[in-house]
């Protein structure tokens, strides 16, 4: 018959005064595991030898930290599958220089410098709208231009001007076409479309994929209806 005998202070200090491990298996070039571990080691030697610390703590920090570790190796990995699908876009995108394109014109960028002359195409969903107008607004929602327009459908020139005839300055704009039904209330009232060459290909932010125009404006590439060479 065996007799186990119990751990005494004396051999919780022989353990606690055991080197640290710094060559971990799989995990042996993992900074972030032999830290913890040195963590761990230092935890050991310092805690009270008649009155040791828990052994499910150290089995829960463990628990947690490789959570953490498998999060983290997670993150790494949608980063990387993020980048190759980037890379793929930027391709596919670039394959579209040279090549006119015809895109909702709801929202555009203007350029730091030049001038914009746009010819552009409307579409009214009602003829029950009086004062119908293309609104033009600031990335705050301010609208600093309206265009009247007439008629179901026809064309118009954006100039890239405020509504005191000024530039507007570098940056993103809402296009909308609006008018009033009869009890006078603001509502949508179609469609806006424009196209252009494409001439390069910029990533904005959000990670969003704009095409350069001839034109001189920048719309994204989502907002593309039909494409021909």
């Amino acid at each position: 018959m065996s007799i186990t005998t119990p751990t005494t202070p004396s051999s919780l200090s022989t353990l606690a005064g055991t080197a640290a491990t710094s060559q971990v298996g799989a995990n042996a070039a993992n900074t972030q595991m032999n830290e913890f571990l040195t963590l761990l080691t230092a935890q050991l030697k310092n805690q009270d030898p008649t009155n040791p610390t828990d052994p499910t703590q150290f089995v829960a920090q463990l628990a947690q930290f490789s959570t953490v570790e498998q999060l983290t190796k997670t993150n790494t990995t949608l980063d990387t599958i993020s980048q190759s699908l980037s890379g793929m876009a930027l391709g596919q995108y670039a394959g579209m220089i040279g090549q006119t394109v015809t895109s909702n014109a709801t929202s555009v960028t203007m350029p730091a410098s030049g001038t914009v002359s746009v010819p552009m195409t409307f579409t009214a969903s009602s003829g029950s709208l009086s004062n119908v107008r293309v609104q033009v607004t600031n990335s705050s929602g301010t609208v600093v231009n309206t265009i009247p327009v007439s008629n179901a459908s026809g064309s118009f020139t954006f100039t890239g001007v405020d509504s005191k005839g000024n530039a507007l300055s570098a940056g993103d704009y809402n296009l909308s076409l609006v008018g009033n039904g009869a009890d006078g209330k603001f509502q949508p009232a179609g469609s806006l479309s424009m196209s252009s060459q494409v001439t390069g290909v910029v990533q904005e932010s959000a990670g969003i994929w704009g095409l350069q125009l001839e034109n001189g404006l920048t719309v994204a590439a989502t907002t593309l209806t039909s494409m021909r060479r």
